[in-house]
């Protein structure tokens, strides 16, 4: 992550470009300084760059307090914690223990691994050896404090449609 290039994201050897807004940078580099100062073991990134733009580097973190920031809140931001288990039962049980159900992601190779883990983890969608995305032809959103309903897909466009009931006898 320490090696990922971060800027303009115009220049061809950019990897990573700025975050939405200088709010978005702000609230992400307090979530991280919040979770170091409780104990967080912070392995690379985790320091707002001087200079313009409302970059952030890629941060990682392990050893996170459950009542840090990053312990218990939605990281939009280019932070990944790292959480050590000893089985699948124990990563879902992990996953779940969270008030957020937006998205997560299996990385396995085991079919009945990866369908254990999409029938077990609570949240809106689980993608299997791939980043949670965004994509048109699916479904988008969450459950438990991560939202309700759904956008995009033809289910997503019933969010957005009045139905009108009617009789005629």
């Amino acid at each position: 992550m320490a090696a990922v290039v971060v800027g303009d994201p115009m220049d061809a050897g950019t990897v990573m470009g700025p975050l939405v807004s200088a709010n978005q940078r702000d609230e992400i580099d307090a979530q991280v300084q919040d979770s170091v100062a409780k104990g967080a073991t912070l392995h690379t990134g985790g320091k707002k760059p001087d200079g313009p733009g409302f970059f952030y580097p890629p941060t990682v973190l392990s050893n996170v307090p459950r009542d840090s920031r990053a312990g218990n809140e939605e990281l939009f931001g280019p932070v990944a914690v790292v959480e050590v288990v000893n089985s699948l039962d124990e990563a879902i049980e992990l996953a779940n223990s969270t008030p957020w159900g937006l998205g997560g992601s299996i990385w396995a190779t085991d079919q009945e691994e990866i369908d254990k883990a999409i029938a077990g983890i609570e949240a809106g969608m689980v993608f299997a050896n791939a980043i949670v995305a965004s994509m048109p032809e699916l479904p988008f959103g969450g459950i438990k404090r991560s939202g309700y309903g759904r956008e995009l897909s033809s289910q997503g466009i019933r969010e957005f449609t009045n139905i009108k009931s009617f009789y005629v006898s």
